[in-house]
C-alpha cells in the first residue's frame, strides 16, 4: 500500500481513552475510524485560484520517529470570518520531488481546509497525517478561494489551556478539558496544540471530540504530538462546528 493510500486510512490523530500500548499514529488511525466526517470528493482537492484574503504568515515541516507534520499560520485580511478555506500542501524531498500532498482522494476535509479564520485575524492549521514516499525537506503552501463566510455566533463551549502528560509507552501529550455550555447537541470539535521554544515551532498534534452532550461535565481531550514539546510554550485553537455559514465563491 503506498504513503498516500495509507494517508487515506489513518486520517486524524483523535484523542481520548487510549490504549499505552499504541504508538501515536496507532492511535490516530483507530480514533479516525471512530468518526472523521464527510470525505472530500473522490477526485480529491484541487486549488485553481488563489485565495486574495488569506495570507500564509508561516509554515514549519515537523518530524520524528511517529511520523510528519506541517504547521500552518494564515492571516485573514478580509472583514468576514471565514469557514472551510481550501488548503494545499506539497511536500518535497531535497532534490525537489513531491514526496506527499494533501490532495489525495477521499481525504477527511480537516486535512485539506482551514476550519475557521476571524475577520482581520490569525489562525493555525495542523496535518500531522503527513505520511510521505521520500524524506521530507520542505513544504510549499497554497490557499485557496472558497469556502464559506461566517455570520453567527461563536457556540459557548469552554475549552482550558493544555498542560502536558508524559507517560513512559505512549510519550507527552497535552491534554485539558472541555465543556459545552450552549444547552444543546454539538457536533465535532477540532483542537490544535502548537509547542514553541522562542519563535521556533518545535512539536504539534490535533485532536477532537466527535459530539458535545447538552450538559455542563467537563471532557478530558488529549492531543498527541510530531516532534517535543518538553519546556515548550503551547497554543491551543479550538475549531467547533459552525452553524448559519453562507456560501463564498468557488
Amino acid at each position: 500500500m503506498t504513503a498516500q493510500l495509507l494517508a487515506a486510512a489513518g486520517l486524524a490523530a483523535l484523542a481520548l481513552g487510549l490504549s499505552a500500548c499504541q504508538s501515536t499514529q496507532d492511535k490516530s488511525a483507530e480514533l479516525e475510524k471512530e468518526g472523521a466526517g464527510t470525505l472530500i470528493a473522490e477526485k480529491g482537492l484541487e486549488i485553481k485560484k488563489r485565495n486574495p484574503d488569506v495570507e500564509v504568515v508561516f509554515k514549519a515541516l515537523l518530524g520524528n520517529a511517529e511520523g510528519n507534520a506541517v504547521v500552518v499560520a494564515v492571516h485573514n485580511d478580509s472583514d468576514a470570518d471565514l469557514v472551510d478555506v481550501p488548503i494545499l500542501i506539497d511536500v518535497r524531498d531535497a532534490k525537489g520531488k513531491t514526496v506527499y500532498s494533501n490532495d489525495i482522494p477521499g481525504i477527511e476535509p480537516a486535512l485539506a481546509s482551514i476550519s475557521f479564520i476571524p475577520a482581520n485575524g490569525n489562525a493555525e492549521w495542523v496535518d500531522d497525517q503527513v505520511f510521505t514516499t521520500g524524506k521530507p525537506k520542505s513544504v510549499d503552501v497554497k490557499v485557496g478561494a472558497g469556502g464559506s463566510t461566517f455570520r453567527g455566533e461563536m457556540p459557548a463551549i469552554e475549552v482550558s489551556q493544555p498542560h502536558l502528560e508524559g507517560d513512559p509507552v505512549s510519550g507527552i501529550s497535552a491534554t485539558g478539558t472541555v465543556v459545552n455550555r450552549t444547552g444543546s447537541d454539538q457536533g465535532r470539535l477540532l483542537l490544535y496544540v502548537v509547542a514553541r521554544r522562542g519563535d521556533e515551532v518545535v512539536a504539534a498534534g490535533r485532536g477532537a471530540i466527535e459530539h458535545l452532550k447538552p450538559e455542563t461535565k467537563a471532557l478530558k481531550y488529549t492531543v498527541f504530538f510530531i516532534g517535543d514539546p518538553s519546556g515548550a510554550e503551547l497554543k491551543l485553537t479550538e475549531l467547533p462546528t459552525l452553524s448559519g455559514s453562507e456560501g463564498g465563491p468557488g
